[in-house]
């Protein structure tokens, strides 16, 4: 079963159907869907990962805000093997803790995409234990490979984003003023306007990049 996804209001939250990833990229691409993801279930099971596995690093750790282990905050132990503890004994542990934890955990998929994105499969996370997080992480290599270079990229993207913003803002209160000189103002409004310019290029690449454009 796929996961579908409709892109008509930036209220309307994921089902199921025959729709292919690009549904899914398109519903997140609306205004902050991760709380709605998170509070409708949308995070957790099959559907899930694919939907998690779109998500980007900051939306994955939000998702978390949301997850059993923020509400209860259980000791980080339970997720692990003992030194020398017998695995007999493990197992035990971890089956309880992912029935007391992960299967009731509306994020649990995306608890496991940020394992995966961290190459971290040990322990247990998202419901997933450390052979099956193993095994994911070979088996999805690339596309896991491509999902931290998208991380990167975003994360660069909005950083420019942000500064080119504090430029608008820093120039154009040079410019304000009756004691700047003319010549001092003529330049200072043809930085703020190359200056915008910058910034409004790079949040049109950004709508782009995130699919804004087509869901809208």
């Amino acid at each position: 079963m796929s996961t579908r996804i409709r892109t008509t209001t930036a209220a309307e939250t994921p089902g199921t159907g025959d729709s292919d990833e690009t549904e899914i990229a398109l519903y997140l691409a609306q205004a902050d869907p991760v709380d709605v993801l998170a509070a409708g279930g949308y995070l957790s099971g099959r559907d899930g990962h694919l939907i998690a596995r779109q998500l980007r690093r900051p939306q994955l750790r939000q998702a978390l805000e949301h997850s059993v282990c923020h509400a209860v905050a259980p000791d980080p132990d339970r997720f692990y093997q003992g030194d020398e503890e017998p695995d007999s004994n493990w197992r035990r542990r971890r089956a309880a803790a992912i029935r007391d934890h992960c299967a009731i955990c509306p994020v649990r998929a995306a608890c496991a995409e940020l394992a995966l994105r961290d190459e971290d499969p040990h322990g247990v996370r998202g419901g997933l234990v450390q052979r099956k997080l193993a095994l994911r992480l070979k088996t999805e290599h690339d596309r896991l490979a491509t999902a931290r270079a998208e991380d990167t990229r975003t994360a660069h993207d909005q950083n420019e984003l942000i500064r080119a913003a504090a430029d608008v803002q820093r120039i154009a209160q040079q410019y304000m003023g009756s004691s700047v000189p003319a010549d001092k103002r003529a330049e200072n409004k043809a930085a703020i306007l190359s200056a915008v310019e910058r910034r409004d290029t790079l949040r049109r690449a950004h709508r782009t990049q995130a699919g804004w454009e087509e869901a809208a």
